[in-house]
């Protein structure tokens, strides 16, 4: 209390000190000199005729620091003008007393704030409360009044629609929340429009996608439902909904939510009880203090009858040796979230669940509590478990594969390699006739083909199983390695058509084996595929830290959907070479592998009347820290 008047101030206090702590105050610096140094008092009496600083001012002052729940003032003034009271309230006063002053009136007006203060600090928590509550959900919440217009969106509503919470307020929820038919296209009519219509609960009727507001789209599953005040006046609704994309196949989580939020207790019951996940508020002393309806049918137990009985008690003790750090952590106000399988449950078994806490703390005060979301993963990891059971066999499967390619194609090649050299010797005889050199050439040829199929079988087996094509990195010009491969594709087809160019440096440490196999390979592709008569362009040019190799022709391009797939093994560009039967399709698996090895990257441009471009790019030196090939 603040008063100049030794005898009112005196007076006042007698009556005050009978009910209240008071402290005294005679002119306006000395108490906001008091306020600057500690916490607000819970009501401040103030005098309108003061020395130095008047009452009507302090006022004003104190009200810029506090608003009228955390510290309501009562003005106390001779000044007993209608004009005078309405200045007090403007300046900020939350009741006005006149002197002299009734004993009864002033304890009364008192009174009277205390239980304003004292019932807007419950309206604070309980706001905060459902506040973090809606924040906490999982699910998509927006709410509107009674028009339709959005009055709310929590976090995971604005990721999803894409609009903020202060841009969708008071737009129709048509506007933010945009549905249309999964399948057909068609706009659907919102939900809520139809729960403010018939006042009643509207579930899914069919697959649903929602527009972004950038205009992508996002398959969701959603409900509203009316919000009223009482029994029957209608003051909004609200709208729930979640992202289904990875739930497309498996079974919706439960009834969408459905609940009426009110700033009464009510509302925050009926909004609860609309979640599929398990919530439930537990005090600082390990009891429940509010849950949901999900978790009273989780545990076969009534929200009435879990009110204020301990953890312990109702999960019983085997899962509370399991849950029991986890509810010291959130009492001691750490939020955090954890997964724990194989818990003991309640009505037998166990199950897996994935549990959120979120500590309930006043700034700067003790925790009160715990929020906690709790889910049922039992059937998700159940599945989980079956699909990476059904991954590792098909990995055995193609491992066993892979190795039986590789030994066949080892085994292979020692007597490819006897027929190759006996058909070379007897082709080096001169006393063969033309008939049977010409057996022994196709002997030789087919030997030759039937060499690089196990070659290429060989380092497909080592890409796969190996960690990657095996390199041996040395000084090497790039520009002289294409000309001589190039030399050798032409002396094998004096037929083609070669165009060779280089510039720049071609210098770098590289294999110059496996290059010679990545040029010969993308050479001989470009000519069996490309334009009879036009030349295949071979070009190598060397800027900065790396090189590039260019091999182009002007033959029919290759398809688009196969583009994606045509460095995996056993793929091939197009049909012909099935027929010329001369290929395994490993190629240009076994190409981009070698470019892999040297740390560098292939890509291939085709499009019609443009060709088909392959382009190699490779540093001159290794990368350092990489993974070694």
């Amino acid at each position: 209390m603040v008063d100049d008047s030794p005898t009112q101030l005196d007076r006042a206090l007698k009556l005050l000190a009978k009910r209240y702590a008071v402290e005294s105050f005679r002119d306006a610096e000395e108490m906001l000199e008091r306020l600057a140094d500690g916490p607000p008092p819970d009501v401040l009496l103030l005098d309108w005729e003061l020395p130095g600083v008047s009452g009507l001012d302090a006022c004003r002052y104190v009200r810029d620091l506090y608003d009228d729940v955390t510290l309501p003032i009562l003005m106390v003034s001779s000044r007993g003008a209608h004009a005078d009271f309405t200045e007090g309230l403007q300046a900020g006063a939350s009741d006005y007393v006149a002197k002299p002053f009734d004993d009864a009136e002033l304890l009364a007006r008192v009174a009277s704030l205390l239980r304003i203060r004292d019932q807007g600090q419950r309206l604070r928590e309980r706001e905060a409360y459902l506040a973090t509550t809606l924040s906490s959900i999982g699910d998509a919440v927006v709410t509107t009044d009674r028009a339709g217009r959005i009055t709310f969106l929590n976090p995971v509503a604005v990721r999803l629609t894409g609009w903020t919470d202060g841009d969708a307020r008071q737009r129709p929820v048509s506007e933010v929340v945009r549905l249309v038919d999964a399948s057909s296209r068609t706009p659907v009519e919102n939900p809520v429009s139809r729960a403010l219509a018939l006042g009643t609960h509207q579930g899914p009727d069919h697959p649903t996608l929602l527009i972004r507001k950038d205009g992508s789209e996002v398959p969701i599953d959603d409900s509203a439902a009316p919000i009223r005040a009482g029994t029957s006046e209608l003051i909004g609704a609200v709208l729930v909904f979640r992202d289904v994309t990875e739930q497309a196949q498996a079974r919706l989580l439960g009834e969408a939510l459905a609940a009426k939020v009110r700033a009464s207790e009510t509302e925050l019951r009926v909004l609860l009880d609309a979640i599929p996940v398990l919530v439930s508020f537990v005090t600082a002393d390990e009891r429940y203090g509010r849950v949901n309806k999900a978790y009273e049918d989780w545990f076969g137990i009534s929200q009435e009858d879990l009110r204020g009985r301990k953890i312990r008690e109702v999960i019983g003790e085997a899962a509370y040796a399991v849950l029991g750090p986890y509810v010291k952590r959130g009492l001691s106000g750490e939020s955090f979230s954890f997964e724990q399988y194989d818990v003991p449950y309640r009505l037998g078994g166990v199950r897996d669940v994935k549990v959120t806490f979120i500590a309930q703390q006043e700034p700067g005060g003790p925790v009160r509590g715990y929020v906690a979301l709790l889910q049922d993963i039992t059937l998700q990891r159940t599945l989980e478990k079956e699909r990476e059971r059904y991954i590792q066999q098909q990995q055995r499967q193609a491992e066993i594969e892979q190795q039986l390619i590789g030994i066949v194609s080892h085994d292979l090649r020692n007597p490819l390699s006897a027929i190759l050299l006996g058909a070379a010797r007897l082709n080096q005889r001169d006393d063969l006739d033309a008939s049977a050199r010409r057996v022994t050439a196709r002997i030789e040829s087919s030997a030759a083909r039937a060499v690089r199929m196990v070659n290429d079988l060989l380092d497909f087996t080592q890409a796969r199983l190996g960690g990657g094509i095996r390199i041996a990195r040395a000084p090497t010009d790039l520009h002289a390695l294409s000309r001589v491969v190039t030399e050798e594709v032409e002396a094998a087809q004096p037929s083609v058509m070669l165009e060779v160019r280089a510039s720049g440096n071609g210098q770098g440490l590289w294999d110059a084996d496996r290059l010679s196999q990545v040029i010969q390979n993308l050479v001989t592709n470009a000519v069996k595929y490309g334009e009879p008569g036009r030349p295949v362009q071979v070009s190598t040019e060397g800027d900065g830290t790396r090189a590039t190799l260019r091999v182009h022709n002007d033959g029919t391009p290759i398809p688009p959907e196969q583009l994606a797939t045509l460095f995996q093994p056993l793929q091939r560009g197009t049909d012909a070479v099935d027929r010329t039967g001369r290929s395994v399709g490993l190629g240009l698996f076994i190409v981009r592998s070698i470019v892999e090895a040297h740390q560098g990257h292939i890509e291939v441009e085709s499009a019609p009347g443009q060709g088909t471009t392959f382009v190699v790019s490779l540093p001159r030196q290794p990368v350092e820290h990489s993974a070694p090939h």
